[in-house]
C-alpha cells in the first residue's frame, strides 16, 4: 500500500480521532447520579394505648433517596435496650406516591418539612444534610427550612429515673 492511503474501504466515513465513542454525549441517569444519595431526617409517631405513663412514642428514622434509580431506603435509628425491633424499616425500592397509582416518589416531591405517607405510615421529614441542600439549590428547587425534632416526654422521664 502506498503511504497515506485510506484503510477504510467500507464506504462509511471515519470518525474524527478526537471523538471518544466510549463516553456518551448525554450521560444516562444511572451514570450521572452514580453513588449520589439524598439524606433526610424523619420520624413517625406510634400510639401507645396499653400504658398510663405515655400516649405515643417518637421513632427517629433516616430516609435515603438514591438518585440513580429513584429508590428509597428507610432506617430506624437503634436505641439501646429499647425492646423493639429496629434497623431497616423499608428496604430499598421505588415507593408509590399513594397506594393506588404506579407513580413513584421523585426527589422533586420531597421538601422540608413535609409529611410522607409510606404504605399507611406517615413519616415527618424535618431536616436534610448539606449535600441534599446543595443538590436542590443546583437543580433550582427550594427545599425549605429545618424544624426541630419533637421531644419524647416519656423517654426524657425514663432517662431521669434511670440517672444515677
Amino acid at each position: 500500500m502506498r503511504q497515506g492511503a485510506s484503510t477504510n474501504f467500507s464506504g462509511v466515513p471515519m470518525r474524527p480521532k478526537h471523538e471518544n465513542d466510549a463516553i456518551p454525549k448525554i450521560a444516562p441517569k444511572w451514570l450521572k447520579y452514580d453513588r449520589q444519595v439524598l439524606r433526610f431526617d424523619t420520624y413517625f409517631q406510634e400510639p401507645v394505648v396499653e400504658s398510663k405513663d405515655e400516649n405515643f412514642r417518637i421513632h427517629k428514622c433516616t430516609m435515603l433517596y438514591y438518585l440513580e434509580d429513584d429508590t428509597i431506603h428507610i432506617l430506624e435509628d437503634r436505641q439501646e435496650n429499647a425492646g423493639l425491633p429496629q434497623g431497616v424499616f423499608l428496604k430499598r425500592h421505588k415507593v408509590p406516591i399513594d397506594g393506588k397509582t404506579a407513580a413513584a416518589v421523585h426527589w422533586s416531591d420531597l421538601t422540608v418539612p413535609m409529611d410522607l405517607n409510606v404504605y399507611g405510615r406517615v413519616f415527618r421529614v424535618y431536616n436534610c444534610d448539606a449535600f441534599t441542600r446543595t443538590f436542590y439549590a443546583g437543580e433550582g428547587h427550594s427545599i425549605g427550612d429545618a424544624e426541630p425534632l419533637p421531644e419524647d416526654l416519656y423517654k426524657n422521664a425514663r432517662a431521669m429515673i434511670n440517672f444515677k
